[in-house]
């Protein structure tokens, strides 16, 4: 049986999402990133990284989202993720912007507010690293409007759920502007039976749709 290690609403959410949506036993752990679990010594023994996600099964560790997410997908035969060809690979490569580019842009610009010195410079870097990020968004309603009404077109895949999940944060010092159809693609992920029971064990409220 899969366990996983999670802090509500972050990127683990997107891992949460798929494991209902695979309908395979697993047991989820709150790991709160704002309450210290990722931490704590017991934490830090199983994962030395301190970081969620961490998927735990058959005596292994997986820590990074994107790796588990594929890893699921390929082990349970989800069309989340095709089998080959240029459909696999341009899900993989959405996948990844959300895991690698998008995910990072924002952690990059929550640095930014945490460490830098309040004054021109640090107002400047934040403004360039939020617009950067609102850049991203419009790309992706770009793309929507060119090849939606998901990610790799009409099929689904893990791309969106993870998407639909770093939509919804709002730590950061601006809220971000989401195209009608972006958020039209928020809502459906969103609306899922597997999307709303994550969000109902993780107590977490789906805002970025309204």
């Amino acid at each position: 049986m899969y366990t996983l290690y999670y802090s509500p609403g972050a990127c683990s959410m997107a891992v949460h999402v798929i494991l209902n949506t695979l309908n395979v036993p697993f047991k989820a752990v709150r790991t709160s990133i704002k309450d210290g679990d990722t931490k704590k010594p017991e934490f830090l023994k199983k994962n030395p990284r301190g970081a969620v996600p961490f998927l735990e099964f058959d005596g292994h560790g997986m820590r990074e989202g994107g790796a588990i997410i594929t890893y699921l997908c390929d082990a349970h035969s989800s069309p989340l993720l095709p089998k080959s060809g240029w459909a696999r690979a341009n899900a993989l490569q959405w996948l990844m912007f959300a895991n690698a580019t998008l995910h990072v842009a924002y952690s990059k610009a929550g640095m930014i507010g945490r460490t830098v010195d309040d004054g021109p410079s640090k107002e400047k870097a934040l403004k360039a690293a939020l617009d950067s990020i609102q850049s991203m968004w419009d790309e992706i309603e770009t793309h929507l409007a060119a090849n939606g009404p998901y990610l790799c077109g009409k099929e689904q895949t893990a791309a969106d759920i993870l998407l639909t999940v770093i939509a919804n944060w709002s730590w950061l010092p601006r809220q971000f502007s989401f195209g009608p159809k972006t958020k039209t693609l928020l809502k459906t992920i969103s609306a899922q039976p597997a999307y709303q029971k994550a969000l109902q064990e993780e107590q977490v409220e789906y805002k970025a749709a309204a």
